[in-house]
């Protein structure tokens, strides 16, 4: 950058305060430059989302200053960070499901011609800023037929459409495969060499050493520091994101004689599911769980996954096949007979499926044990055993909360994944299906979630885990199913699944 070019953000001394005495930004100021790549990392809770929407001016600061390109401006809604330049990409898709893919970029902002929509010309823009960034999606397809990456790469063309030089990128590979990520920041990489700016926020610290040219480090609502990535590591990213205390967390499962038999915890035999429009989404698939085993499920996002656990908890009826739990045959059981038998479920999605936010903590942690003892046994609640029980299960899994009667949505993604977990070990279950247990949760809050399962495997239960990061999957594993086009391609043993030898089972079917 030239010494007479403006950053092009600089946000000063930012600072948001919540009711209760929450400080989510402390005085935290962030430069970024002009054509660079910006990470931007922290714990949850650390206040990322709450200073990125600052910037996209979806929340209000109490505090603080900020300027585009040189230029000071007051955003007070997500409309004029549009109008500056900002655009923003989160998590969860906004995409309307009914829509085209073409027909959600261009909702807003619709090209007109003599009063009418000029979906032609709207169609022409499109392609070109996707030739541009090096993207290649399907834009007449509904958004509800694409895959998770192909939603990703149409919302950032989707920002780019609205004339975003600065684009925040929060948890971009979240749900997507090493393969999908890497052609994701290709993309990225491509913003940037364009002169745009990219922001993006992330756990995985590979990703902020590989694709970033700076990084911001958050801790409590302060920052703790600004590096050039090219000068520090992940050690250092480490000790300031979880402080020096806490530096040293890992997610490693610790090592077994697995020369010891093992009973059998969860069985899937020659299962065949349908998925969207009654096409067969799992073909004949055989799994096998011991007990206190966790059994990995890799694969590229789309491949099977989602349609597989639901079918073994049942929420989606089964072509052909069994599940049998502990030997017991419960394929054509009800959902509440498989939780009460020893089957939990972590969903996918914990805003969608997981939580209902605006109930406290005591009622989503209720929800599916309401017939339990500890609520009164299921003709009448007992909300003061309600209320004790859910003390008792938020203090064990260590959740920062104001207490069981704050709502779900006042607590931060890491805080709600805890929740959710605790949910589903409060039955002590024989069997748990856990889906991306750990999607956007950072290192002290992923080591939180499976020292909570690993308690539990101690114990003799069986986890199947489906998870789209690779390295998470082989740290926590003891063995890993890979799921190609809905079959199971290959189970290998944690020793033996190497990143390439999973990757070439994930994208071909074959080691």
């Amino acid at each position: 950058m030239r010494a007479d070019n403006p950053p092009a953000v600089h946000m000063r001394n930012i600072t948001k305060r919540y009711p209760g005495g929450v400080v989510a930004n402390n005085a935290i100021s962030l430069t970024v430059l002009p054509g660079t790549a910006h990470a931007v990392v922290g714990e949850n809770g650390a206040g990322k989302s709450t200073l990125m929407g600052v910037l996209y001016g979806s929340v209000r600061p109490d505090a603080g200053s900020i300027e585009i390109d040189g230029a000071p401006v007051t955003l007070r809604r997500p409309a004029d960070a549009i109008r500056h330049g900002i655009g923003l990409v989160t998590q969860h898709t906004t995409m309307i499901p009914a829509l085209t893919a073409l027909d959600n970029v261009l909702l807003g902002f619709e090209p007109v011609r003599f009063g009418t929509l000029d979906r032609r010309t709207g169609r022409r823009r499109v392609e070109e800023l996707s030739a541009q960034a090096g993207i290649e999606v399907d834009w007449l397809a509904s958004a509800d037929t694409l895959s998770v990456a192909a939603l990703q790469k149409a919302e950032i063309v989707k920002a780019l459409y609205r004339g975003a030089r600065v684009l925040i990128l929060d948890e971009p590979t979240a749900t997507l495969a090493p393969a999908e990520a890497d052609r994701l920041f290709a993309v990225v990489q491509g913003i940037v060499a364009s002169g745009a700016s990219v922001l993006f926020i992330t756990h995985k610290l590979r990703e902020v050493l590989e694709h970033s040219g700076h990084v911001t480090i958050l801790r409590g609502g302060a920052k703790t520091g600004d590096r050039v990535t090219s000068e520090t590591n992940a050690d250092e990213l480490v000790s300031l994101m979880l402080g020096a205390d806490r530096s040293a967390v890992r997610l490693e499962q610790p090592q077994r004689d697995r020369s010891e038999p093992s009973d059998v915890s969860l069985q899937v035999r020659a299962l065949t599911v349908r998925g969207r429009g009654g096409r067969p989404a799992v073909h004949s698939a055989d799994l096998t769980v011991r007990t206190g085993e966790v059994l990995g499920v890799a694969g590229v996002d789309g491949s099977g996954q989602r349609e597989l656990a639901e079918a073994i908890v049942g929420l989606r009826p089964t072509v052909s096949g069994s599940v049998l739990l502990c030997g017991e045959d419960v394929t054509g059981s009800s959902v509440a007979f498989r939780a009460a038998a020893g089957i939990a479920y972590v969903p996918e999605d914990r805003h969608r499926e997981g939580l209902i936010l605006d109930f406290d903590l005591a009622e989503n942690l209720l929800l599916g044990r309401h017939r339990d003892a500890s609520a009164g046994g299921g003709r009448f609640l007992q909300r003061r055993r309600v209320l004790a029980d859910a003390e008792r299960l938020l203090t064990e899994s260590g959740v920062a909360s104001a207490g069981p009667l704050s709502p779900a949505s006042s607590l931060s993604g890491g805080n709600q994944q805890k929740v959710v977990v605790a949910r589903a070990l409060a039955r002590n279950p024989r069997a748990l299906v856990a889906m991306q247990p750990t999607r956007g949760l950072d290192v002290g809050a992923s080591a939180a979630v499976y020292d909570a399962i690993r308690a539990h495997t101690a114990a003799g239960m069986g986890v199947l885990l489906f998870s789209l990061d690779l390295d998470e999957l082989r740290e926590v594993s003891d063995r890993i199913a890979v799921m190609y086009n809905g079959r199971i391609a290959g189970v290998l043993d944690r020793d033996e699944a190497g990143v390439e030898r999973l990757g070439k089972l994930m994208t071909e079917g074959r080691p």
